[in-house]
């Protein structure tokens, strides 16, 4: 039994949009498995509770009763938009390795440096960063004063959309004065395609558009700061410029669908503007950016309408290596604006449900963390640039490439693949587990392109995490059945 390290710093972990579990009146509203799926089954209502008009719901003083009361622990998915993996393996290394003191970020209690920050991902990000904000003025003051030497600082840890809401605390709400440092794990700070995807075609599940889900989904003013903030959109309709290159998607010359433009705007020039240009002092600024999976990279307007597709078409000859991502986040939306011309990032053959929770980014987190001073050169990765060269750090060729979709139905077979060139090269058979294991798999394996295809039977409804190992690589994702 090893001695659990001396930390002295403030630790905040913020989960990412759906991570937070909500309750109102002291009953569920979204905790796993009363998420998404129990929605849309006869007996469960949890989606249409959290509906609200975002001209409500972004007022900081107006309370509808729902309280972000913890982090999820389960699986969840909003099929589309995101999945996410528990936080248990998270909090768990880090309280193992360091001798934290927990808090309660809903209490003013005892002095303590480890905190969990659930917030209403439903509403306005900003709203989400003063309440960070808040939860460290409150915080840190008692811990450096519960300690008999040095001067602590927060060390925040950010998974997809809660590297937003710490972001913005720091580079507008004046946060970065009290931080040393902020790790993020596939946040999407230029965006995500399937932010668009939703708001413009709706929320689909099993070849359905859920009217009612796409209603609640598209009031919430979170989900259009998740829109690509970079020019993702190519104009392909007859007549238009071929060399006109790709535009916003606020500028957009056409409707689409149902997205709601001028909120769109505003998402870019209101959240993501104000953080441009001012620089997170001393701060250190880490993300970990998932590669080597089918990832939404271009939207595209043809005869037809919106087409949103995996090709990097945006992207121009320089950045087309940048076309890959963690199957919600583009890896180029992963490195933050005033990184784009460094290699200070952390590549990560992982899927975005799991980047967070992935041994090798654990391992590396809590090397990281031990360090003298929180230093975070030791995160990069063995084949990163040292900060300031050029953007050319790029990731492993030799990457696991893990496709399963959002929702399967209870009656259908699950249909699962996995991509790899170092299986080609070297025949190492895959090997594929479900946890909670149940089912019938039925392997069949394409040597030509290195593709194992999965075919599973006998699922009964529920949230699976599903991981392919191949020699020593591996990579974990989540799917429903319901």
């Amino acid at each position: 039994m090893h001695a659990r390290l001396r930390f002295d710093d403030l630790i905040v972990v913020l989960p990412g949009i759906g991570g937070s579990t909500l309750h109102r009146g002291g009953a569920p509203v979204w905790k796993p498995p009363l998420a998404l799926g129990g929605a849309l089954r006869p007996f469960g209502h949890a989606l249409e509770q959290l509906a609200g008009d975002h001209r409500l719901l972004d007022d900081p003083g107006y309370e509808d009763g729902i309280v972000a009361s913890g982090l999820i622990g389960a699986p969840v998915t909003i099929p589309g938009l995101t999945k996410l993996n528990q936080y248990r393996r998270l909090r768990s290394r880090l309280l193992g390795c360091f001798d934290l003191v927990q808090g309660d970020s809903n209490v003013d209690g005892r002095p303590a440096n480890y905190f969990e920050f659930p917030y209403d991902w439903r509403r306005d990000n900003r709203v989400s960063a003063e309440r960070l904000k808040a939860l460290v003025d409150r915080e840190l003051p008692k811990w450096e004063a519960a300690l008999p030497y040095g001067r602590p600082r927060t060390v925040l840890l950010g998974h997809s959309m809660g590297g937003l809401v710490a972001k913005y605390y720091l580079d507008v709400l004046g946060g970065w004065e009290h931080c040393r440092t902020l790790i993020t794990f596939g946040t999407p700070f230029r965006g995500s395609l399937a932010a668009l995807d939703v708001l413009a075609g709706g929320v689909r599940a099993l070849g359905t558009t859920l009217d009612t889900v796409s209603a609640v989904v598209g009031e919430f003013t979170s989900v259009h700061q998740l829109l690509p903030r970079y020019p993702v959109l190519v104009d392909r309709r007859p007549g238009a410029r071929p060399d006109a290159g790709a535009r916003h998607v606020h500028a957009s010359p056409v409707p689409l669908g149902a997205l709601d433009l001028g909120r769109a705007k505003a998402a870019y020039r209101d959240f993501h503007r104000p953080m441009d240009g001012k620089g997170t002092g001393p701060v250190s600024v880490v993300p970990v950016v998932g590669y080597g999976h089918p990832t939404l990279q271009t939207a595209v307007l043809d005869r037809k309408g919106l087409l949103i597709t995996e090709e990097p078409a945006a992207l121009d000859e320089s950045q087309q290596w940048l076309g890959t991502g963690d199957r919600t986040v583009p890896a180029v939306s992963a490195i933050p604006v005033e990184l784009s011309g460094t290699a200070t990032w952390a590549w990560e053959n992982a899927t975005h449900s799991t980047i967070h929770a992935t041994d090798a980014v654990l391992d590396r987190l809590v090397r990281t963390l031990a360090l003298p001073g929180s230093g975070l050169r030791n995160l990069q990765g063995p084949d990163a640039d040292v900060p300031g060269t050029a953007f050319s750090a790029g990731p492993d060729p030799l990457a696991l490439a893990l496709h399963v979709d959002d929702v399967y139905a209870a009656d259908q077979p699950v249909v699962l693949t996995c991509r790899s060139p170092e299986t080609a090269t070297e025949g190492e058979p895959p090997v594929l587990s479900l946890s909670p294991p149940g089912g019938a798999a039925r392997t069949v394996f394409d040597a030509d392109d290195g593709t194992a295809r999965w075919t599973v039977t006998g699922l009964t409804p529920g949230t699976y995490e599903v991981t392919v190992t191949v020699g020593s690589r591996s990579v974990t994702d989540v799917f429903e059945v319901w």
